[in-house]
């Protein structure tokens, strides 16, 4: 049954808080499967097929709308006696937080007298880290006395990169009583399809599920029509088996179209909707707007008190509306599809109906969906309590998943009249493109934004605070140039909030690990005589509280970048003296980070471990969310020494995604992800990866970020010999950081940068320019000497601890010799054939060419076809 959710991707229902967070799960039919309709074919052949394939555990049933997966697994589930916890899937649970919350308590529901699993699902910090909590929930499973089932309907749905790579993981901890089932649209990711044999799911398609004409003949037969063979055979060439073709003609009667495309719409037009009265059709209408809706919904949208009977006597007559649980139901999506065009049609006042609906959640405490229905209204004016409501009542998880979940709203589909008739949408939509570097955007919005502060601040003060948080991560000025510039804008503040209004729904960090480099490249602050007191006089009132410790922090945070290394440590020791209780836990977690980075820098081991040891426990203890950072961190520092083992780790993490843009929230775990890369010898990959994160430093003005960038790209391309375009790009990233005097971050790259120093100390390069760069560098826009001098020899003193990432770059090169079938293979795929195209070409079965696939892809290092058909042009095992 559908997972009635708690809360969204930002935290509880206020009145949900207030109570037992597990209470409504217990003892309840919400996570049981929905119920079959009166009259269905046994479908016997599809529900043999489905118990021997469950046998292997996952089934990934993958079909078009209306193939009967739902059905079939119903009746699967039936005769199977298993107990089941079925999880309807909508596109908003897309978000890693809220999916697993629902895994998790569906399966919490199947023993709620288990004390260590209910401890997971209450803890406050689960939407934090919902993958740990996941996976310790069902490892604290006893093993049920009976065969189980989990079903996620509507996989389809989920096409968040994190939980696509983590549930695999997941779901392999579950007993070995329990079966899963996916129940999609599409096919299963790639990732899934060319796993290893324990982790990919066995796959039913349409043709498994399609009605064969025995099937045909024997649901007719009860339905009390006994067709001959020759309309049996018209039947299932006019279907093809499709299953809510066959019990759309059924139903019809003898005068329905056989045309495929028609039938459905005849049906529900001449054998549905023609017979219901006027009453029926306006209450089916006024429903439809919600994917689901419940017995008060229903009649806060109809106007009928009856509701609950008329939705209970619809699901016993029409096989199109199904009860999930309780008094809750939905519309099969195909004919919710055809409802909606009708009531389309019929000019059924759409706006009013979404607002009834928004007000309705408003009043159960759940923002999140009251916003999701206001938007969806079209009619955006005196949606601000709504929006308010949305953005400082709702608790915050993660910075990453709260920008998941900002994705399911769909917000770059608004139109410019939602920003006319509700001005402070644009904070909302600025803070979107923000997250998700959506530059020319987030330049957009901003503009707008600044015209509309007037506006803006009519409505809420609150939302001018949160305009000026925006406006504080604008890259196109520096930090010093918006404090010079902040009485523009707090004159529209007539108090601000007291506790700090940026620490309250958000986190200044935006939980990365480098304070001086998180929401924004503080650099500016470096070459400003008194820039930290211009903050305080501007930006900290944002800040409350835990503007007492960034004070002291930020310019500690520039002398490690300056390598001066006691200065920084005595000023990360002061600032953790600044600490007070009220602070919160992203400042803590960076200061002992920072901390930590300066004593590993400093060599002292024993107090570099206890300090690391510290962060480890505080990160576990209360603020898991920071655990993918410090994960990224840690690799990192195993590869300034080329650890394979540590890259091949890193790369296996569910958070580790391939990404066609570098996302703000993630960009640290970006540039321990290119140097795993680069450890392992993935060149290009490598390469692909460094040219995104060098373009996001320039596009965003984050120097530090681009001088990184620029130290990785330049050491990777000497170690592929092409000597002349590491030194341009090396030379550019220190033309970059040398107004600031920052020397770690290119030295840290140690041996592997090392060469290319020396080469631009000897010869220089005389032609670089960057436009827009700092004054104060070197002649004629070439690198300052001395700076170069400071950065190599750093650099060398690195290379004398750590062998750099580059140690090993070439040594699988070397080594890698393919089978004659693997070559065969590559050939194959460079001539752009798919795997079943290389089957019928080669004779071979498909799962022999997906062995050999397997094969090739793990002694290349790569995970795709085309990553494949690059590294093996790379090594010139193919032309």
């Amino acid at each position: 049954m559908r997972a009635v959710k708690s809360g969204e991707a930002e935290g509880e229902q206020d009145g949900a808080r207030a109570c037992d967070p597990c209470s409504e799960f217990i003892l309840s039919d919400k996570f049981a499967p929905a119920t079959l309709p009166d009259v269905c074919a046994p479908r016997l052949r599809t529900v043999d097929a489905i118990e021997r394939v469950s046998r292997k555990r996952f089934v990934y049933v993958a079909a078009p709308a209306g193939s009967g997966k739902t059905i079939s697994t119903l009746l699967w589930i039936e005769q199977a006696k298993r107990s089941t916890v079925w999880i309807g899937l909508d596109r908003y649970d897309d978000v890693p937080s809220v999916f697993y919350k629902l895994l998790a308590t569906g399966l919490y529901s199947t023993q709620p007298e288990n004390a260590a699993m209910r401890a997971m699902l209450v803890d406050p910090s689960f939407s934090a880290s919902p993958v740990e909590h996941a996976m310790r929930l069902v490892e604290a499973m006893q093993r049920p006395q009976r065969r189980s089932a989990v079903v996620f309907d509507d996989f389809h749905l989920i096409e968040n990169r994190e939980i696509v790579k983590s549930l695999p993981s997941v779901l392999r901890l579950l007993p070995s009583t329990f079966a899963v089932l996916l129940l999609s649209r599409t096919p299963p990711p790639n990732a899934w399809r060319e796993s290893d044999a324990e982790t990919a799911p066995t796959v039913l398609g349409a043709s498994e599920l399609a009605f064969s004409k025995d099937e045909i003949r024997q649901y007719y037969n009860a339905l009390g029509r006994f067709p001959t063979p020759s309309e049996v055979n018209k039947l299932h060439t006019a279907t093809e088996g499709w299953a809510i073709g066959v019990a759309a003609l059924a139903k019809a009667g003898p005068a329905a179209s056989l045309e495929h495309g028609r039938m459905l719409e005849h049906y529900f037009a001449e054998q549905v909707w023609s017979t219901w009265d006027d009453d029926l059709r306006a209450f089916c209408l006024a429903t439809s707007i919600a994917d689901e809706f419940d017995g008060e919904l229903a009649r806060l949208l109809t106007g009928r008190d009856d509701a609950i009977e008329v939705m209970g006597g619809l699901a016993r007559t029409n096989t199109f509306l199904m009860r999930l649980h309780g008094d809750t139901y939905r519309f099969h999506h195909l004919f919710l599809d055809f409802l909606r065009q009708k009531a389309e049609c019929e000019r059924t006042d759409h706006a009013e109906l979404c607002k009834r609906a928004a007000e309705h959640f408003r009043v159960r405490g759940d923002y999140t969906r009251a916003l999701r229905f206001w938007l969806e209204s079209g009619e955006f004016g005196g949606m601000d309590t709504y929006l308010v409501l949305f953005l400082f009542e709702n608790n915050r998880g993660s910075v990453a998943d709260y920008a998941d979940f900002l994705r399911t709203l769909d917000i770059d589909a608004l139109p410019d009249s939602a920003y006319r008739e509700c001005p402070p949408l644009r904070v909302l939509a600025a803070w979107f493109a923000y997250l998700t570097s959506q530059r020319e955007r987030f330049e957009y919005h901003l503009d707008e934004l600044y015209r509309a502060l007037p506006r803006i601040a009519a409505s809420d003060s609150r939302f001018v605070e949160f305009a000026i948080l925006a406006y504080s991560v604008d890259h196109r000025t520096t930090i010093i140039e918006k404090a010079k510039r902040f009485g523009f804008f707090a004159r529209f503040v007539k108090r601000f909030t007291p506790e700090g209004l940026a620490t309250k729904i958000a986190s200044f960090t935006h939980n990365l690990p480098y304070p001086h480099r998180s929401n924004l490249d503080y650099s500016a602050i470096a070459l400003e005589k008194g820039g930290m007191d211009l903050l305080g006089r501007t930006f900290s009132p944002l800040l409350g509280t835990e503007w007492r410790y960034i004070y002291p922090l930020i310019p500690a945070c520039f002398d490690y970048e300056r390598n001066r290394l006691s200065e920084a440590l005595s000023g990360f020791e002061s600032t953790q003296a600044a600490l007070i209780p009220e602070n919160k836990e992203d400042g803590r977690l960076c200061v002992m980070l920072m901390k930590h980075a300066t004593l590993w820098q400093l060599g002292r081991a024993a107090e570099a471990d206890s300090a690391l040891a510290e962060l480890a426990a505080y990160a576990a203890g209360e603020a898991p969310h920071f655990l993918p950072n410090l994960k990224a961190y840690r690799a990192k520092l195993a590869l300034f020494g080329a650890d394979e083992d540590a890259a091949r780790t890193w790369l296996d993490e569910y958070f580790v995604t391939e990404t066609n843009r570098i996302e703000l929230v993630r960009v640290f775990q970006h540039f321990t992800t290119a140097r795993a890369l680069v450890v392992l010898g993935r060149a290009s990959e490598a390469e692909a990866l460094i040219e995104r994160l060098l373009a996001f430093g320039r596009d965003f003005n984050r120097p530090l970020d681009a001088g990184e960038a620029g130290a990785l790209k330049a050491s990777l391309l000497w170690a592929s010999g092409r000597t002349d375009e590491a030194a341009h790009v090396l030379a550019e990233a220190l033309v970059t950081l040398g107004p600031y005097g920052f020397v770690r971050v290119v030295a840290d790259e140690g041996a592997s940068v090392v060469p290319v120093l020396e080469h631009l100390a000897e010869q220089g390069e005389p032609h670089i320019r960057v436009d827009g760069a700092p004054n104060g560098f070197g002649a004629d826009g070439a690198p300052d000497s001395a700076f170069v001098g400071q950065v190599l020899a750093a650099a060398r003193e690195r290379a004398q601890r750590f062998c750099g990432m580059t140690a090993r770059f070439g040594e699988s090169e070397q080594t890698v010799a393919l089978s004659p079938q693997q070559k065969l293979m590559v050939e194959l795929l460079s001539r752009g054939m798919k795997k079943p195209e290389i089957a019928q070409r080669t004779g071979l079965s498909l799962s022999t060419v997906k062995s050999h696939m397997g094969a090739l892809y793990q002694k290349l290092g790569v995970h795709s076809a085309m990553d494949a058909v690059l590294k093996a042009r790379e090594l010139g095992l193919v032309e």
